[in-house]
Parts: C-alpha cells; sequence; structure tokens
C-alpha cells in the first residue's frame, strides 16, 4: 500500500498545481519507471517509482491512467509514489541533447492495409460501417532505454502548442508519445474537449480542406456522434470548425464545450466517448471486432485513452496517438487513418507515411 506524505498530499490537493524542481536522482528514477502528461504548455505531471496499479484513481495522490486500446486491464490506474508538477524546460535539462544510435524503421505492411481498405470499403458499401480507422505500424529492433527515453521527452519539450506529451514505462517496456488529441478535460465545472478529423500536410491551404467533401464528411461524423455521446449530460456548445496546422501536418477541427447537469466520473467519460469514430469506427457497435478485423496487428495502447486525475477531482484525459511504444525485442512506431466510402487507398497511404514521419521526428526517433 501506498503511504501519502502529507506535503505530496496538500500540493495536488491546491487549486492551482505547484511546480517543483526535481533533482537529479529524481530524474533517473523517473527515467527508469515512470509517467508524465501534459496538463498544460508549461507545466507537466510526472510521477516515478514503482507503481501500484489500481480498478480506480487513488483519493490522494496523481493517478495515472493507462489501459490498452481494448480496456482489457480491469486496473488500468498506475499510482506512482512520487509525483510532481514541473516545468517542462526545467525537466529537460536533466536530459541529454542530440541524437542517438540510427535506429531504423521497417515500413508498415501496405499489402495488408490494402486488404484492410478493401475490407471497410465493403462494409461502407453494405452500409454496415460509415468510418473506420485500421492502424497499422512501423517496427524496430529493440526497445528505448532510459536514455533514448530522456532523448525522446527532451525532443517533446520543443514540439509545437497543441502537441500533448505523455508516456509510462517500466523496465519491461513502455509508451511513449505526443497527442493532439484532447478525449476530454474535466475541471470540474465545465468538461471540454475536441472533433479532431480530417489530415493534410501542413501547408495546406484552409479552403482547400474546409472545402474538401470527404475531408468535411470525416470530420463530421466524429463532431456528431461526440456530441450525441455528451448531449445526455448537459448543455453543449460547439465552436466553428477550422483548420489546425501542428507540425508537418493540418487538421479539421472543432472544439466543444460541456456543462454537466451533474458530476460527471472520468470512468462515465471513458464509457462514452472511447473509442471515437477519429480512432474508432462509426457506427460504435462491435467496436472491439471491427478494430480486431481491419487491424494489421494488436494494438496494445496505440489510441487508447492515456489519463491523469487529481485528488479533487481535476482530469485530463488524451487520446494515445503519435506515440511509440515498445518492450525488450521490439519498438512499435503506429499511425491510423479515417476511411470512409470517397477515400482513396493512395491518399490513406500518404496520410499513414506523413503520420509515422511526424510521430518519429517528434520524438527523434
Amino acid at each position: 500500500m501506498i503511504t501519502v506524505p502529507a506535503e505530496a498530499a496538500n500540493d495536488f490537493r491546491a487549486a492551482r498545481l505547484k511546480r517543483s524542481a526535481p533533482t537529479a536522482e529524481q530524474v533517473r528514477l523517473f527515467l527508469q519507471c515512470g509517467a508524465v502528461l501534459a496538463w498544460s504548455e508549461d507545466l507537466w505531471v510526472i510521477a516515478w517509482g514503482e507503481p501500484e496499479k489500481s480498478a480506480h484513481p487513488h483519493p490522494e495522490l496523481p493517478s495515472f491512467y493507462t489501459p490498452d486500446f481494448a480496456l482489457s486491464d480491469p486496473q488500468p490506474w498506475r499510482i506512482h509514489p512520487h509525483a510532481a508538477a514541473v516545468s517542462p524546460d526545467g525537466l529537460a535539462r536533466h536530459f541529454a541533447g542530440g541524437g542517438g544510435a540510427d535506429r531504423e524503421w521497417r515500413g508498415f505492411d501496405e499489402a495488408g492495409f490494402a486488404a484492410s481498405f478493401a475490407a471497410a470499403q465493403e462494409a461502407f458499401r453494405t452500409r454496415k460501417l460509415y468510418k473506420a480507422v485500421p492502424a497499422a505500424f512501423e517496427q524496430s529492433t529493440g526497445g528505448l532505454n532510459a536514455e533514448d527515453r530522456g532523448r525522446a521527452l527532451r525532443a517533446a519539450v520543443n514540439l509545437p502548442a497543441g502537441l500533448m506529451p505523455y508516456g509510462c514505462w517500466d523496465a519491461s517496456g513502455g509508451v511513449l508519445g505526443a497527442s493532439p488529441e484532447l478525449l476530454f478535460e474535466n475541471d470540474g465545472v465545465e468538461i471540454r474537449t475536441a472533433a479532431i478529423a480530417g489530415t493534410a500536410r501542413g501547408d495546406t491551404a484552409p479552403d482547400d480542406m474546409l472545402d474538401d467533401p470527404k475531408e468535411r464528411e470525416e470530420h463530421r461524423v466524429v463532431l456528431d456522434d461526440l456530441c450525441d455521446r455528451l448531449a445526455p449530460l448537459g448543455q453543449i456548445t460547439r465552436g466553428a470548425t477550422r483548420l489546425w496546422r501542428i507540425g508537418i501536418l493540418s487538421h479539421l477541427r472543432t472544439n466543444l464545450r460541456l456543462l454537466p447537469k451533474s458530476t460527471v466520473r472520468f470512468e462515465e467519460l471513458i464509457a462514452r466517448l472511447h473509442p471515437t469514430p477519429a480512432v474508432g469506427i462509426s457506427p460504435r457497435n462491435d467496436w472491439r471486432q471491427w478494430t480486431e478485423q481491419l487491424d494489421l496487428e494488436p494494438r496494445g495502447r496505440f489510441a487508447a485513452p492515456f489519463g491523469l486525475h487529481l485528488p479533487g477531482g481535476g482530469a485530463r484525459c488524451i487520446v494515445a496517438i503519435r506515440n511509440v511504444q515498445w518492450d525488450a525485442q521490439t519498438a512499435r512506431c503506429g499511425a491510423g487513418c479515417g476511411l470512409i466510402a470517397a477515400s482513396r487507398l493512395e491518399n490513406e497511404m500518404t496520410e499513414l507515411r506523413l503520420k509515422f514521419a511526424a510521430t518519429r521526428g517528434n520524438l527523434g526517433l
């Protein structure tokens, strides 16, 4: 059982997270066994030490929610004995700079993806699905050691605003990434999320994407689904749909704000929102079966929810995309692309390559 030092509990019960400066020893332990999530652009929450696993968040300690995509783990919460709110720039001073040994990545299975594309198109033709997001993976030999993780986190500090670094790891493996996709943020008063769907190069002109019927339809499916799932909880306010440039990619984005009628638990939001059609299927019926049928290999934590619950009820959860996950033998870089009936195979292959390049570039891998 993890005991809670009084000063740690008081820090995280405060209305505002208090930044602290981790020592070199704390950072060393964090890189060995730790977790991280960007709470804002200038504040990350990190944790270290051997975690307890739990079915529920701890009432007095920051608790990281780290399930796989299928939500198969009955104890998805990781509660580390130590945690701190830190400046990302301050944290980065402890990490080695420069590149490490060159890592070679094997390309994704193009023939397998073409077969998944054909299967999805058949499901669209028979009206079993309106949208699907098959996942594919590039692979590299060997996992990410502590030095690799430090370099990747240092690279993540300098990413464009809107990319949210996150990860968890131990001696057996882990996941590390920087996601553009917020599943939800709950401050106890208002719940915020965003529909993000449709992808193009970062230099795409706004009108070219906003007026593209395929991209608009893909975005509409995700936006309508989120609104339908949240509507029973309270009043929803929609923002305007805009082109959102982030690094070498552009997306269509619509912000949503929910004023709930009553308190909404973390797990209830997960049950309502995961997986959105941005990473799953539409309609959502039998999403686990369809994912297994269309994906080229098991997703693991790719596109899973990854979240942080703080004492006092504040919570943030992102969609775990743009990541690398690893064990002792293999590292895998995942990407998915949204398919609808109007999708073209060549364009979707190009989108996958862009996303792989963006992920590896974001993490210096």
